[in-house]
């Protein structure tokens, strides 16, 4: 079962089926592992009568099913907060055992806060454009992005995230330069087709005039 909203994604540009499987890395795994422990806590403290097992990760106190819309709103409660402890003690020069009374959280949180940079005013949504930029500039396949967010084509990722792109070719390059050996003084060692070539012939376009083809 898929449930949306009216601004939700959801258009011709992915499967019908909106369920597939997304792998995890080890440190989220743990990190869901550890909630889990503390969610079937909660569930053996609770009364029976008031305990909805909904089978959800993530739900309210009552074990019920979290609403779309309340996950969007608690996301902009946190930015909010973070951002205003970031000013409280940057700009106003609050003392960190005050803004933890005043807001009601930890001494630590206020230092994450303090420490960290400003958060930019994006929705909860936005993540998942985030996750697919971040996975883009660590050099994962266009096309397992793709079938990551569900789209129908990978040319489709490849069009929304050009912005991404031009950043990912350059981390290519380097990355393919960095296992070319090079020679004492810098220069890439020769090898056996181009021994004593000239550096000009040795080039991507090829030219006419070397009998190449039209280049990249």
């Amino acid at each position: 079962m898929c449930e949306t909203r009216a601004d939700d994604e959801y258009d011709d540009t992915k499967p019908e089926a909106g369920e597939r499987t997304v792998s995890l890395a080890r440190t989220t795994l743990a990190v869901l592992r550890t909630w889990r422990t503390h969610q079937k806590e909660e569930w053996l403290s609770a009364d029976p009568d008031v305990w909805v097992d909904s089978g959800r990760v993530f739900t309210q106190e009552d074990g019920s099913a979290l609403r779309p819309e309340w996950i969007s709103r608690r996301f902009d409660v946190l930015i909010d907060r973070y951002n205003t402890i970031r000013r409280r003690h940057l700009d106003k020069g609050r003392p960190v055992e005050r803004i933890a009374r005043r807001h009601r959280v930890s001494r630590r949180t206020v230092h994450v806060a303090i420490e960290g940079g400003p958060l930019p005013p994006i929705r909860f949504h936005d993540l998942r454009h985030g996750a697919a930029t971040l996975s883009l500039l660590g050099k994962v396949d266009m096309k397992v992005v793709s079938v990551t967010l569900g789209h129908l084509r990978s040319s489709l990722t490849a069009d929304i995230y050009a912005s991404v792109l031009p950043e990912v070719a350059k981390a290519a390059a380097e990355a393919v330069a960095a296992v070319v050996p090079l020679r004492c003084d810098g220069h890439p060692m020769a090898t056996p087709g181009t021994k004593n070539a000239p550096a000009e012939i040795i080039s991507l376009g090829g030219g006419a005039d070397s009998g190449g083809g039209s280049g990249i």
